[in-house]
This record gives structure tokens, sequence and C-alpha cells, in this order.
């Protein structure tokens, strides 16, 4: 035999080696013996834990399943991808989990998904045009102002999407920013002044019930579906209120207005607030002080019990300075049968027109008067004039509407000086009763026809077009003047004022008094903070700027400028002018005798310290001007305040 027959190989238990002497056919390893089993025989089954590794194989990658199954450790690079997996895997259920059931959270993802878009737009837009293009100042403007005309809309369409504090903060902008924030801002925001969509009338009836514990027809004889207005945080209706009884009988019914808070607002105003902080310190880190100064002052608005102490407060102080009721009213709160709630509030019904509609319909008349179709060219000539007007110094004006452009203003400028635009005015409301009067004729003219054709004189005025809203004949200097001298009398003597009267919480009464509606943001100074501010207002009404910077070093307030500048006595008083007086881009001159450009201050200014009553001040008089400038009618705030800030030194 030369070869060695296989049955001759030479095998070992750790290693089997196969003769390669072995013919071609035959060289094939042997299969292992099966392990002979310890103890008694027995047949083996896959446990329930192999079945179900086996089973779950499908779902794990190929690279950790041979590891899994075969109980061998994967190596340190599967190890590490094995656990970012698993990171991501529990993220993603942590968020959907977030997002599904807190809604502090989802509300934050939407904040952020609708604003940072326009943000990152804004910024590459602003590199581009200045680093990569280059392009000159007039090209830069105009690229800025086409992506304000786009994103305008959008920007409203969040804050209404959004609600809350947020459509609250949009009205508030839209009446202190006119002059000062691109006109396409301003232009959009101001329809949130009349108020947001409502919700319907069985999610109010819902809110009543689950607030007051009894059913909205058990307390209301009539309840209006439509809402008279809807805000940022609740809506208000027309009601009848079912009379109490009493021991001498059944009381009169009373129409009110019912105000109904939105429950979520509440539930939301952390988040809100955090975002809006966090908004302020990425995009405009010098505003942080207004921004957290936010949070407190809206605190208290989200109590409708707060409100109506608040009402019953501000009317019995009012009535004690002799402004109440002669020349405003604040609504009596209706609690008889004790439904006034956290989120119920019944007040007085009190019949007017809100003073946005009021200068609103001023505007129109105007602009009929002038030859134009409506009002929104007129509006974009006021605020290009008010800017100029700002730039020059601001502050008083010379009769408001003769500040615009146009052949005839210019004429009547020329030829009547300033009382060129109160002649205009008179023009047009003389020009409003005629047409009023050509509508209550075709309304008798109707009558008359009804009874041959059968028409109702509705029908017929309805053929020709929609019959116009009622008008008011306002003086609508003599009310704005109202408004800031009582808002004067609360800051400075009583020391509980009103602190949100933009134009939408003003009515004008049919006899021209001012109905104050909304006292749920309430602000207090203390004597001393009162004492403060009226020395402050008597220095700039004086331009004594020693002693305007004077009271804000001694009361604490801090800032520093961005471009190393010292903020001495001239930037000191300038900015407590754009806080308690006008609004003055005029060029600044500094102590120094350089000059610099103000908005570039502002821009530029971080503020370290604010004083409560500054942060209080500066809110409430930059309210009074935009309402004033709005109606085309700039006011300088310490010459108005001057006599109460004498009569509140008097009182020390």
């Amino acid at each position: 035999m030369l070869f060695p027959t296989p049955s001759t190989r030479h095998t070992t238990r750790s290693n089997q080696v196969t003769s390669c002497f072995a013919p071609i056919g035959m060289c094939q390893a042997p299969t292992a013996p099966p392990p002979k089993p310890i103890g008694p025989s027995t047949t083996t089954t896959p446990s329930r834990t192999s079945n179900l590794l086996r089973h779950a194989s499908i779902l794990i990658p190929p690279f950790l399943r041979h590891n899994l199954l075969t109980n061998q450790p994967p190596s340190k690079k599967k190890t590490a991808l094995l656990v970012l997996v698993a990171v991501l895997l529990l993220s993603i259920a942590f968020f959907s989990t977030l997002y599904t059931f807190h809604r502090g959270f989802r509300r934050t993802i939407q904040f952020w998904r609708g604003l940072a878009p326009m943000a990152l737009q804004y910024k590459f837009l602003k590199f581009k045009s200045l680093k990569i293009d280059r392009v000159d100042d007039a090209e830069y403007q105009r690229r800025i102002a086409a992506f304000r005309q786009r994103n305008a809309p959008q920007l409203v369409d969040l804050i209404l999407s959004l609600g809350g504090i947020y459509v609250k903060i949009g009205q508030v902008m839209s009446t202190i920013g006119a002059g000062l924030l691109p006109d396409e801002y301003v232009r959009a925001l101001r329809p949130l002044q009349d108020g947001v969509p409502p919700k319907d009338l069985d999610r109010i009836s819902k809110i009543i019930e689950d607030s007051t514990g009894k059913k909205r027809t058990d307390l209301f004889i009539e309840f209006e579906e439509r809402p008279v207005g809807s805000a940022s945080i609740a809506q208000a209706h027309r009601a009848v209120l079912r009379p109490a009884s009493s021991s001498t009988g059944e009381r009169e019914p009373q129409r009110v207005i019912v105000k109904v808070q939105y429950p979520e607002v509440a539930d939301l105003f952390a988040a809100d607030l955090a975002n809006l902080e966090w908004a302020t310190y990425l995009f405009a880190p010098e505003n942080m002080e207004v921004a957290r100064a936010m949070r407190k002052r809206h605190e208290n608005e989200l109590d409708f019990r707060i409100e109506a102490d608040n009402l019953r407060r501000c009317a019995a102080d009012m009535q004690r300075h002799g402004v109440e009721p002669s020349l405003v009213r604040i609504p009596r709160v209706r609690n008889e049968t004790g439904i006034c709630s956290k989120n119920v509030l019944v007040m007085e019904y009190l019949e007017g027109m809100a003073l946005s509609d009021v200068i609103q319909e001023e505007q129109e008349r105007v602009a009929r008067a002038l030859g134009k179709e409506d009002a929104a060219e007129l509006k974009r000539a006021i605020m290009t004039r008010m800017r100029d007007h700002f730039e020059r110094g601001g502050g008083a004006g010379d009769g408001g509407m003769n500040l615009l452009e146009g052949a005839k203003m210019n004429l009547l400028s020329k030829v009547l000086g300033p009382a060129g635009g109160t002649l205009l005015r008179a023009y047009a409301s003389a020009r409003n009763h005629v047409e009023d009067a050509m509508l209550a004729l075709q309304r008798t003219t109707g009558k008359v026809l009804a009874e041959f054709g059968g028409k109702k004189p509705l029908d017929l005025l309805e053929e020709g077009g929609k019959s116009k809203a009622k008008r008011t004949n306002v003086n609508l200097s003599k009310a704005l003047k109202t408004l800031v001298h009582v808002h004067g009398i609360q800051f400075m003597i009583s020391g509980v004022y009103n602190a949100d009267p933009h134009p939408g919480n003003v009515l004008v009464l049919p006899d021209g008094r001012l109905g104050l509606l909304d006292y749920g943001m309430v602000g207090k100074l203390s004597r001393k903070d009162r004492q403060t501010v009226a020395e402050l207002i008597l220095a700039l009404n004086s331009n004594d700027k020693a002693t305007a910077a004077r009271i804000y070093r001694e009361n604490g307030y801090k800032a520093t400028l961005s471009n190393g500048l010292q903020v001495d006595d001239s930037i000191l008083h300038r900015l407590a002018t754009f806080h308690l007086d006008k609004i003055d881009l005029s060029k600044l001159t500094l102590d120094n005798g350089d000059t610099i450009d103000v908005l570039e201050l502002l821009r530029g200014t971080r503020e370290r310290a604010v004083p409560s009553w500054v942060e209080e001040g500066r809110r409430l008089g930059g309210l009074l001007q935009g309402v004033c400038v709005q109606a085309a009618r700039p006011i300088s705030l310490a010459k108005e305040w001057s006599s109460i800030a004498k009569d509140a030194l008097k009182k020390k």
C-alpha cells in the first residue's frame, strides 16, 4: 500500500488534519462526533429566551446579531454605535412624548419653528448684502424693506396661531412702535388692536360653568353669541344679567359685559415668557430688563378677581380726584350673584366706540377730503411725516394733520398756517354730515318705496351696498388730552394706574367722555417713586439735563454702551426723554462736544439696572405717546403732565 487509507488519519481533540495524500475525492473534513451526554440521557430543546432572541433578531442590526446570538462580546466600535442608536431612539421617544402630552414644550417648539426661519433669513440677507454682494446703502435698504414686506404677514400669522401673551405684545408694539419700528411691521400688527378670532359659544359656556358652578342660561337672560371684543387672553360678550331675588322683590335686569378668560393662557404663561426671554437674549440683549419686567407685569392679569378689585379701587380714586364720572367712566363690577371668579368677570356695559375706530374714521374722512380712495395712503404719509418730525426733535405737533403732504395740504399750510389741519378736519366732518344726511334720505325713500314695491328698507339698502357703520363726531384732540391727563393723575398722584391704555381698551362715549375698560394690567407706585417721577417730569419739561441725569443715577439706573462711550448727562437725559417725555430722534451732542446718531445709541445701550418706576413709566409713556402719534397728534408728555407734577410735589 503506497498511500495510507483514510482510516489511518491522525486526529486530535483540538485539531483534525486531513492527509494530503488521500485521493482527491476523499479529501473531506470529517464531522465531529456528537458530544456524549453527561448523566442520564435526555433530549435538549431550545429555551424560551433563545427562541425570543432568534425571533427578535430581525430587529437587530446585522453587525450585532451574530454577537448577541453567539454570546460573543461586541467590539468597542460596535458598542459605541449601539449606545448611539439607543440614545437616539430614546431621545425620539422622549421628544414625542413631551410634544404630545406637555403643552408648554409643544408651544416652545411651535414658537421657535415659526420664529427661527425668519431670524435666520434676516441674518443671512444682512450678511450676503454687506459681506458678499457689498451693495450700497440704497440697495441694502430696498432688500431689507422687501424682506419686511414678505415676513410681516407671516409674523402676524405666527402671533395669531400662538395667541395669549404674544397677541398682547403685538398690540403694544403696534401702538408704541409708530414712527420707531419699521412701518411694514406696524401696519401688519395694527389689526391686533381690534382683537383676535374668538372662541365659539359652546367653549365659552363651558368655561363659565366650570368657573362658576352654574350654567350660563341660569345666570343670564340673554347672552349674545358674537363677542363685542376678543383679546389676547379673553373675550367679552354683551348679556342681560338675570336679577337676583331680594326682600323687596325682583330687581331690574341689567345689561352687562361678560369677560371670559381662556384657561389655557394661564397654563402656557411660563412657557411663553421663557420663550420671549430667550428670543430677547439672542436677538436683542439690550432689552432683557424689559423682558424680565414683562413677566411680573402680566402675572396679575390672569386672575379676574384681581381685575375686579382694581376696577373698584381705580373708580374710587378717580372719583376722589374729580375726573370720574365728569371726564371718564370706569365700569362698575356686577357681582350681585357672586359669579365673578378667576376666569369670569361681569361688569357694567358702556355704550361707545373704540378709540382705535375713532382714529380710523377720522383718517378715512380726511382721506376722502383729500381725494384719496381710502386711509392706507394717508397713513403712510402720516408715518413718513411723523418720522421727519421726530428727527427734528419731536414733541408737541402743530395740529396733527398739517404734517401731511399733498397739494391741498400744502396750500392750507401756506395760506392758513397751523390752523390748516383743524379746518381740514372740520371740512371732512361737514362732508361726513352731508353723507349721513344722504344716507338718511335713502332710508326714508326706501320706506316710501317699500309701501309700493313690497320690499323692506333694509333690502333696498343692501341692493345698493352694505350700510355704513354708525359714525361719531368726536373732538379727537380733546379725547386724547383727557386720556393723557387722567393717566398722569393715576401715575403721579393716585399711585394706582391702568398700565395698558392702548386704543382698543378705550371707548369714546356718545357724550365725549372716555370709557376706560381694561384694568387687568394695573401698576402701583409708592409715594417715594411718585415724588421722583414728578421731579423728573419737571426737569424734562424745563430741559434740565443735569437734574434729569442726577435723578436717574441716584435711583440706581445703570447702563453701558457697546461702543465704549461713557454714559454722560446728555445720554441719560435723552434716555429719560424717550421714557417719559417725547420721541426725539435728532442728533445727540455729548458732553464732550461729539455728536452721535440716536438710533445707534439706543441699539448699543445695555441696561444693567432699571428702577421699577422707570420700567413702569416708560411703558405707560410709550403707550400714551403711541396713541397720539397714531392719531397724528404727537405730544410732549412732560409738558402735558407738568401741572400734575407740581400738584404731586405740593402733596409731599
